[in-house]
């Protein structure tokens, strides 16, 4: 056993070297013997700040070192390198030693660097440790143990279930391909009685039903089969937690035991090879044209991902990955991967603004606000993000900030730099291109249609609706209950047949017939219904649905509730959207600059004039210009175009929770006329006051 270097003097020096806290720095150190002697193993590293009381435990012992470049303390206590080779052992893999830290190091706001130069001297004083990265520590004696990729055997893997959870939910399929020096040896393939009724909707899927299944062996036959056929090899699948979460729970129910690891993921695969691109298997193997395409069975659904493994590990291979163990800890989960990263947190401020992760050309990943930048940004490593979010950290190489001074600043700079940016990780506020409208058209006898498309041409326009298939759901449900003509071009010729929903009366057919009146006064309801009063037609749709029930139709009847569902959800967007432009006000909040207040002037719903103000600058005079901007602009009229609803949502939201705040003042009746503009300009100067007062900027100075 190779004897350590003395940590002491290192630690010592490399923290006065550091932190320039010279002979000030007191760092009592106790020389460390020899690691993996029993002197060694119970020593302890310690930075102190002055003489330690005789009872306090040695672990605790603490560092107060001079503000100068670092003013936090430091604790740090080596536990035994034993106890790091046992971590080692027990995972099986390469640790990233960022994460294993903690456990090892009880050591508070430890700078990176410091971190990783304690540990180096762990790993080069002792041979039975081993740099496996730049931050990856294994044990020396795995790499006798390396397995080739070009010797290991995989076993692809794909179940076919009764849902989503194990237990709950039972296998129906097993279907695998065994993979040996890239080329397909065997296949296994097994139906399986379930033992519980299969859902329609899975039938509707798999095309599997209780009866495919009846003469089926049950799991347990099944799985043994299974376990003898994947024996000494690697299990892979495409989504590998679903397929292992249920083949772990049939074989620890039966054998209390799981299949052995690693296991590899094809989905993981794809997307770090193919980032921003849909990773589903369909669309996988339609965009690299295996020879076998998934049809959710699993015997073809294995063999079209056993294809994408290979091209993929051939891809791997390219980039000098040539073992198992690189190419499973390339598979890890991304909290894993990207913790490092939260360097880029370090030194940000504390206070509102919006945050822009870039990649390494400076693109912008993903846009965010928050009332607590370092915070939120931090969040990002520290807990569970969503898809988008992890994707944007796997790209991540600079994280820039502006800050707003309030987070209705934040709010609207947000929304304003997404529609800007259009970064590929954000989902809201990135498609305002295909919003789509309900359009009423403005023919002789109009039409009711969805279109993305705002034109002036005369039609009446509801919306927009951010989802398409909420606005086509829309028209279908008032297509269906009102006899418009639903033809884009209407026949001319005399004698011309109608079409067959005319005969169903589905249709007044004017193509065929005079409809005498009769279609103005359709054109009239579904009017209103478009200006969200469609209480009529709820109600109608109601009663017919009734009737069906008592008529036993029960699937017609879950097809009427089913457009009254979507009705509901298309008015109340029209209704918010309308209650949205009603919102005359003026928002103040403190910005940036201390002393200083941002007034955002709203009118019918839209914002449309910006400032900032000086507290001691901002006179009646002045509240009297700012409110005259604010009458005098032009808002959106309907129909809104689809880039301004994004922030006038945002708004509506806003006053929704804020609206009886100090901090929104209502001018609705200076809009109006009802309201001279100098009472309304006093009421702004008394809001302004109380907030710079609030803001702790202090008193206003009195008027002159």
């Amino acid at each position: 056993m190779l004897a350590t270097k003395d940590p002491s003097g290192v630690a010592r020096r490399r923290l006065r070297r550091r932190y320039g806290c010279g002979a000030r720095c007191r760092l009592d150190l106790p020389r460390v013997p020899a690691l993996g002697t029993d002197a060694g193993n119970d020593a302890r590293l310690k930075l102190a700040g002055g003489e330690q009381p005789a009872s306090r435990p040695r672990h605790a012992a603490r560092a107060s070192v001079a503000p100068r470049g670092y003013d936090h303390e430091v604790q740090l206590a080596f536990t035994t390198v034993d106890e790091f080779h046992s971590l080692l052992e027990q995972a099986g893999e390469a640790l990233d030693y960022r994460e294993v830290w903690p456990r090892l190091f009880p050591v508070g706001n430890c700078p990176p660097e410091l971190m990783r130069t304690l540990v180096a001297d762990i790993v080069q004083s002792d041979e039975r440790f081993a740099w496996e990265s730049d931050v990856h520590v294994g044990l020396a004696a795995w790499h006798a143990q390396r397995r080739d990729l070009a010797d290991v055997a995989f076993t692809v893997v794909d179940l076919e279930t009764t849902g989503a959870t194990p237990g709950f939910a039972k296998i129906t399929e097993i279907g695998a391909v065994r993979l040996e020096g890239g080329r397909e040896v065997d296949t296994f393939s097994a139906l399986v009685n379930p033992g519980v009724p299969i859902p329609a909707m899975i039938t509707g899927i798999t095309g599997i039903d209780d009866e495919t299944v009846a003469g089926a062996p049950p799991i347990d036959v099944v799985l043994a089969k299974f376990v003898d056929f994947a024996a000494h090899s690697v299990l892979v699948a495409h989504n590998a937690p679903f397929d292992l979460g249920f083949l772990d729970y049939e074989l620890g129910r039966l054998r209390r035991q799981t299949f052995p690891r690693p296991a590899l993921d094809t989905l993981r695969l794809a997307r770090k090879l193919c980032p921003q691109q849909r990773c589903s298997l369909s669309a996988l193997s339609y965009r690299f044209d295996t020879r076998v395409k998934p049809v959710h069975r699993a015997l073809q659904d294995a063999q079209a991902t056993g294809e994408l493994l290979v091209l993929f590990l051939s891809w791997l291979q390219e980039q000098g990955m040539t073992t198992l163990e690189e190419v499973a800890r390339f598979c890890a989960p991304g909290t894993r991967r990207n913790y490092h990263k939260i360097a880029h947190t370090e030194g940000l401020p504390t206070g509102p603004g919006v945050y822009l992760m870039r990649d390494g050309k400076g693109a912008a990943l993903y846009i965010g606000k928050a009332e607590n930048l370092r915070r939120r940004t931090r969040d990002h490593f520290l807990q569970r993000q969503a898809y988008r979010a992890r994707q944007a950290l796997e790209l991540l190489e600079r994280i820039d900030v502006v800050e707003t001074g309030s987070e209705f600043a934040a709010l609207l700079l947000e929304g304003r730099l997404i529609a800007k940016h259009k970064p590929p990780h954000n989902s809201h506020g990135t498609r305002a291109s295909s919003y789509h409208y309900v359009k009423l058209s403005a023919e002789e006898y109009p039409r009711l249609y969805s279109t993305p498309n705002l034109r002036e041409d005369g039609s009446y326009y509801a919306g927009p609706f951010r989802k398409a298939s909420v606005a086509r759901r829309f028209v279908d449900c008032i297509n269906g209950a009102y006899p418009l003509r639903t033809c884009t071009r209407m026949p001319r010729a005399a004698g011309a047949h109608a079409c067959p929903r005319a005969g169903t009366g589905a249709c007044l057919a004017p193509c065929s017939q005079a409809p005498n009146g009769d279609y103005a006064a359709v054109v009239a309801a579904v009017s209103r219904v478009l200006d969200g009063h469609a209480e009529g037609l709820d109600e109608r749709l109601r009663q017919r649905q009734a009737a069906l029930v008592e008529a036993l139709a029960f699937e017609q009847a879950a097809r009427l509730q089913h457009q009254r569902e979507a009705l509901a959800r298309a008015l109340r967007g029209v209704r918010r959207l309308r209650d949205a432009q009603r919102a005359d006000v003026v928002l103040l909040y403190p910005a940036k600059r201390r002393g200083w207040i941002a007034l955002w002037g709203i009118r019918a719903g839209s914002v449309v004039v910006e400032r900032e103000v000086g507290r001691s600058a901002f006179d009646e005079r002045a509240a009297h210009g700012f409110l005259a901007a604010v009458a005098a602009s032009e808002p959106h009229r309907p129909p809104l175009p689809a880039a301004a609803i994004d922030e006038m949502l945002l708004v509506h939201s806003w006053l929704e929770h804020h609206r009886a705040s100090t901090n929104c003042l209502d001018v609705g009746a200076l809009v109006r006329g009802e309201e001279p503009c100098d009472e309304a300009a006093s009421r702004l100067l008394a809001r302004v006051c109380a907030c710079t007062h609030e803001a702790g900027a202090g008193p206003c100075p009195p008027p002159a």
